[in-house]
């Protein structure tokens, strides 16, 4: 049997890639790059089954779950996606497709195993045999080791503050600072497999030669454990900062935003401590499970219905998938109904509040050609009363000198007394 393996082919991410290339790198050889979000519609040329691991972060297109008669699935490795998808502004998906026929599905390849505590916790809900088998990057080799004049740090992905801090940190050391990214767009690419691989490769032996690397990526700390690299995380939240970071931050130094740019953390950059090992037992069984099933299917040459494990008729499972789809629909019609809804009440409450505006924006204008009239008022009275103490000032010393003190008093001496002038 030939065998496949899955990737995002208009991934942004690297780390789709990582995965894909830690699969490749556990099989005798790969003879179909399986699209992610097509899954239902991949078909041999030969129309032959493949044998296919199935790691990946699954997925955006819902409805392209369960895969189609043409895969022979090894479950492990998965990651559940509906917590990132539910976060997008009104969706109602959460895990229709792995319910009815798609539980149906996974439970006859299964026990399925997770990537990641969640996942994990998600299908225990919804009465999938599953267990916690790890990410298929902790089974990366190690890459080639190359000589470099100096000793460097990965920064990985870090935001602008907390790389400041680490170079801040490192200051006085005798180590640079390698900045890079898991940013990759693909989306309107034609990029090869081959040289999507090759910038794989160059970027995990950046990593691999590393004192240490710094980072907030998952699928950066995790290939640094398989290859034995010191890693340190550093993300929103110390614990948990997601569901796909379960239950790796046990083995991973870390800390969080906060604590990093405050230095409440215990690691030293210049002479790090090697990496926990308990994830050894998580890699070294994935290996053995992958060992086993290309072991099991190398040398199968059935035709499809040899390895159909779905009992769910063609009629039955359409009737399922297009109930399930319907039903989505709905709740996204119900969501979109409500939110135009709110949206008519609230474009009604602005017009309402633009009027109200404008009336302040009119007394406001009257308001303030009032306060201008009265500031100018008030300034001519100030300039009046400054002139009118000028000359109470100019009449007091007038009346203050000598000379017409003595000529009042004459004057006074001689008028009646209703005509006497008060000094």
């Amino acid at each position: 049997m030939k065998f496949g393996v899955i990737m995002h082919k208009t991934t942004q991410n690297i780390g789709d890639d990582i995965q894909t290339y830690a699969a490749k790198c556990r099989l005798p050889s790969v003879d179909y790059f399986i699209d992610r979000e097509t899954l239902d519609s991949f078909e041999t040329p030969d129309q032959k089954p493949a044998a296919v691991v199935m790691s990946a972060w699954y997925m955006w297109h819902k409805w392209n779950w369960p895969p189609s008669k043409y895969v022979v699935p090894l479950m492990t490795g998965i990651h559940f996606s509906d917590h990132q998808a539910s976060e997008q502004a009104g969706s109602p998906v959460g895990t229709e497709f792995i319910e009815g026929c798609g539980r149906d599905y996974m439970n006859a390849w299964g026990p399925i195993g997770c990537r990641d505590l969640y996942t994990l916790n998600k299908f225990t809900e919804v009465d999938i045999n599953s267990f916690f088998s790890g990410c298929i990057t902790l089974t990366l080799p190690n890459q080639p080791r190359v000589e470099h004049e100096r000793e460097y740090i990965c920064a990985v992905d870090l935001p602008a503050n907390i790389l400041a801090k680490l170079k801040e940190i490192l200051k006085d050391k005798d180590i640079d600072i390698v900045q890079t990214t898991h940013y990759k767009d693909y989306r309107n690419s034609t990029a090869s497999w081959e040289e999507r691989e090759q910038a794989v490769k160059e970027l995990l032996t950046i990593y691999q030669n590393a004192k240490c690397v710094v980072t907030r990526r998952l699928h950066c700390a995790l290939p640094c454990l398989a290859m034995g690299v010191p890693v340190f995380v550093t993300n929103r939240h110390k614990r948990p900062v997601s569901g796909r970071f379960d239950p790796y931050y046990d083995w991973i130094n870390n800390c969080s935003y906060q604590e990093f740019s405050e230095g409440k953390f215990d690691y030293d950059f210049a002479d790090p401590p090697k990496n926990n090992t308990a994830y050894l037992e998580v890699r070294n069984a994935m290996i053995n499970a992958i060992d086993e099933f290309v072991k099991k299917y190398a040398d199968e040459n059935g035709d499809v219905r040899q390895y159909s494990k779905l009992q769910t008729d063609t009629e039955q499972f359409y009737k399922w998938k297009t109930a399930a789809m319907g039903g989505c629909m709905n709740k996204w019609l119900t969501v979109t109904m409500s939110e135009e809804n709110e949206l008519k009440v609230l474009r009604k409450n602005q017009k309402e509040l633009d009027k109200q505006l404008d009336r302040l924006k009119t007394e406001l204008d009257k308001t303030k050609k009032e306060l201008d009239a009265a500031k100018k008022e008030l300034a001519d009275k100030e300039r009046r009363l400054k002139n009118n103490e000028k000359t109470i000032e100019r009449y007091e010393k007038i009346l203050g000198c000598r000379s017409v003190k003595m000529a009042i008093k004459a004057r006074n001496a001689v008028s009646p007394k209703n005509k006497k002038i008060k000094l």
